[in-house]
């Protein structure tokens, strides 16, 4: 074991049991005698003279007292001021620190010493103290402590945003989960009226036919007992019984045919309620009214105006099946690691699997495919402006089917959903329309006090911050425009290294990725400051990128382009907390 320093630790070279410890009660008084033993219940160092009184009294004759050999090397009550203000060991609670181990990064006692860093090159901190408080590393610790401030600022809050998202998660799965018990209660009472009204039905056409024939059954018995009393009476004349029999013969007559006809309506209907199979399986199941999946993880963006990026391996997007060279015109971050991608060449989406670099699905669309965008309910919606229509698709369990189409405009571009409703660009008659899930359009945004709004908007999205905006690339305007999402402008972004602007997608909170397709690079836009930031550029590879995402999960952005089978990907190569690594 080896210190570095000038002078050795007298405690530290002669050990515990050598240390020059005096007498407290003597010292008090202004004598100076050597302690021989230790009262561990006073925590006090004694004299011979003082230990005997020490144990003469009734009060201290059962403390215990630690001899001279097993007593410690020193209490902080008697080295306080020999040692200055310094912190007592954490493994030795009644020793001092006073090493430092340099290789280990560890402080400690002299009993430390002996017993974990034997073979380590330990400094005495009394020797090299001074040095190090007027030397660099000192002066270097306050910008570090910064750095450090900064970093877990940085991460309390990608805490805070995720508690937002957790709460925000909750109110809105709360909200699904309770409108789909609404439906389901609304269909029950609905089925429940239907079966009800139809027994009812069922009953009082039955009581109507059976009532009918029972009136008329007692009114013709009722004309035979006034027949009866006619033909018994003594009081009529032989011409009127006659009449009277003859009368009574018809009477019979019509009661005979009438019975032929009452005996089909002499019945009633015999029913019973049948449950319903898949209602009874529904109360069965132990999953009855749904589930509740863990579909992925919310992942923190970092600062990406802070990050390192190196190229990663290119995802190969062309598949046996296409015929021409890819155009990835438009992308969605869809879940942990899984792209959504619209081939315009090749008339279909796709479905990217990141950190494999391989596409895991494709579907063949009606016609050229231009942006998508990711709806609830594992559902996306891709526009194809040649078709007129706004193509619905699942993505259930990680596989592209079509669905319902909507019918729109010519033309239709960039698409976005936020709060139930789509958002969808048209470059001709240049416009926005903000319209439902069934093509209903609720408004249009195309002028802002008389003001065209747009030359050519291509892209949009929306921010879904406190106050949610929408944010629209203008292509021939050469900026990206901010607005209130009742189609009020709030900001206008340029910037010089910034031309023909493609796709626009939020990353994180305020940070915005955006392609410039005639500067062939990908700006960050960040909107606390509104400033435009160049983390792309042609020397990486870029040329004509339309279309760019952040995947939070493998920490890449990937970049489409025209006309180009491959899609450039860069990674983030920053520590843990946002620095580069040594």
């Amino acid at each position: 074991m080896e210190v570095s320093g000038k002078k050795r630790d007298p405690d530290f070279d002669r050990g515990s049991t050598d240390t020059t410890v005096y007498c407290q009660p003597c010292k008090e008084e202004g004598k100076r005698a050597i302690a021989q033993e230790f009262c561990q219940t006073c925590e006090e160092y004694m004299c011979d003279p003082c230990i005997k009184a020490h144990k003469k009294f009734k009060m201290s004759r059962n403390h215990i007292m630690l001899s001279k050999y097993t007593m410690p090397s020193f209490y902080p009550s008697t080295k306080q001021s020999d040692i200055g203000d310094t912190e007592y060991c954490k493994n030795h609670p009644k020793e001092i620190i006073k090493f430092y181990c340099p290789t280990h990064g560890d402080l400690g006692c002299a009993d430390c010493v002996v017993l974990n860093h034997r073979s380590c090159k330990v400094d005495y901190i009394a020797d090299v103290a001074e040095d190090f408080v007027i030397g660099n590393d000192f002066k270097e610790l306050e910008p570090s402590i910064k750095r450090a401030e900064d970093l877990l600022s940085g991460s309390i809050s990608n805490v805070n945003e995720l508690l937002d998202k957790v709460e925000k998660q909750s109110e809105y799965e709360i909200a699904r989960l309770r409108k789909f018990r609404e439906e389901i209660n609304t269909f029950l009472d609905r089925r429940e009226k239907e079966l009800l009204d139809n027994i009812r039905k069922m009953k009082t056409d039955d009581k109507s036919v059976l009532t009918a024939v029972k009136t008329d059954c007692e009114s013709s018995k009722s004309g035979l007992e006034a027949i009866r009393t006619d033909l018994s009476s003594g009081d009529i004349s032989m011409s009127q019984r006659y009449v009277a029999a003859r009368r009574a013969q018809r009477t019979i007559r019509d009661i005979l045919e009438k019975k032929e006809q009452m005996t089909g309506l002499i019945k009633a209907r015999k029913y019973q309620f049948v449950n319903d199979p898949d209602t009874e399986r529904l109360l069965r199941s132990s999953m009855g009214l749904g589930t509740l999946d863990v579909a992925g993880e919310f992942v923190p963006v970092p600062d990406l105006s802070t990050v390192t990026w190196k190229s990663g391996a290119d995802i190969n997007v062309k598949t046996t099946q296409d015929q021409e060279t890819s155009w990835i015109s438009g992308s969605a971050l869809l879940s942990s690691g899984l792209l959504l991608l619209a081939d315009w060449n090749n008339n279909n989406a796709k479905l990217v699997n990141v950190p494999a670099r391989t596409v895991t699905s494709r579907l063949q669309l009606p016609g050229q495919p231009w942006d998508v965008c990711v709806l609830h309910d594992d559902q996306a919606a891709v526009t194809l402006p040649n078709k007129s229509m706004i193509q619905l698709m699942s993505t259930k369990r990680g596989q592209l089917s079509c669905g319902k189409e909507i019918k729109v405009s010519p033309d239709c571009r960039g698409i976005a959903f936020y709060n139930s409703r789509l958002y969808v660009s048209y470059p001709p008659n240049s416009r926005i329309e903000m319209m439902t899930l069934d093509g209903h359009i609720i408004s249009t945004f195309q002028t802002d006090d008389g003001r065209q709004l747009f030359q050519a908007p291509y892209y949009l999205t929306v921010s879904a911050l406190t106050q949610p905006t929408l944010y629209v690339s203008d292509l021939t305007a050469h900026t990206v425009l901010q607005l209130s999402l009742d189609g009020n402008v709030l900001y206008e972004y340029r910037d010089e290294q910034f031309i023909c602007p493609q796709s626009v997608v939020e990353v994180g909170p305020g940070q915005f990725l955006m392609c410039g397709g005639g500067s062939h690079n990908v700006m960050l836009l960040t909107e606390k400051d509104g400033n435009m930031t160049e983390v792309l550029r042609q020397k990486d590879g870029l040329n004509k990128p339309y279309s760019v995402n952040f995947c939070p999960h493998t920490r890449t952005i990937v970049v489409g382009m025209y006309d180009n089978n491959s899609m450039k990907v860069r990674s983030d190569v920053t520590g843990i907390f946002g620095t580069a690594p040594a």
